[in-house]
């Protein structure tokens, strides 16, 4: 497995990924802001950007826009290795929040398309970095999609994933994050001004010391 993903990462020109800036729209479509309970630090994923038409049309109007929602969605998981630490008795595994709040519905074909290739890439190359996938302001066409998408997943990565509809969002958040840690926006105490990003080691390192601590 390794072995494919070093050839994926060179045929992706993952190696400057971090340089690429890929626009307003993607960069405001997530970020990452404090830690869970047992220090993962926590990726959060808007989807609800992608609500209006104009918007869409410009990241999946394309199969060249499709490819750059692709390379984006990897950026994000590189600079969340960023805020990882592979020692022994470090935290090497993140949590991903993904907010689907006015996300765009079923009928749109690009993103269930888009969606299925980025879960993909982050299974076959990112191994074991996801700790915890919660889904917030989950609606209910949304059960059907993940039906669909079932059997393309691994039993470990279904095993990892947690679905809120829109009552049931801080509650959920709770189970899994100190109240301090939660945006205000979702019931909590954490301002915008304090989401934090800090960027350390190269990425290239981190697939080195997580390969030796599995292997």
């Amino acid at each position: 497995m390794l072995g494919n993903t070093l050839q994926w990462r060179k045929e992706f020109k993952m190696d400057s990924i971090l340089d690429e800036n890929f626009g307003v729209d993607l960069n405001s479509a997530a970020y990452i802001s404090g830690a869970d309970r047992e220090g993962h630090p926590v990726c959060y994923s808007v989807y609800g950007v992608f609500a209006n038409d104009e918007g869409y049309i410009r990241t999946f109007g394309s199969e060249e826009r499709h490819e750059k929602f692709l390379r984006w969605r990897s950026q994000l998981m590189e600079k969340g290795m960023r805020e990882l630490d592979f020692q022994p008795a470090g935290v090497s595994s993140l949590v991903q929040i993904n907010d689907l709040k006015n996300t765009p519905g079923p009928a749109r074909k690009e993103l269930r398309m888009a969606t299925k290739q980025a879960v993909g890439i982050l299974q076959d190359n990112y191994p074991e970095l996801v700790a915890r996938n919660i889904f917030i302001n989950v609606p209910f066409w949304y059960y059907a999609f993940n039906a669909l998408l079932s059997p393309f997943l691994t039993q470990r990565t279904k095993s990892k994933l947690v679905f809120a509809r829109p009552g049931r969002v801080t509650e959920t958040l709770l189970r899994h994050m100190a109240v301090e840690e939660i945006p205000v926006h979702y019931g909590g105490f954490k301002r915008e001004n304090e989401t934090e990003f800090s960027l350390r080691r190269s990425s290239g390192d981190y697939y080195k010391c997580w390969f030796n601590q599995n292997h």
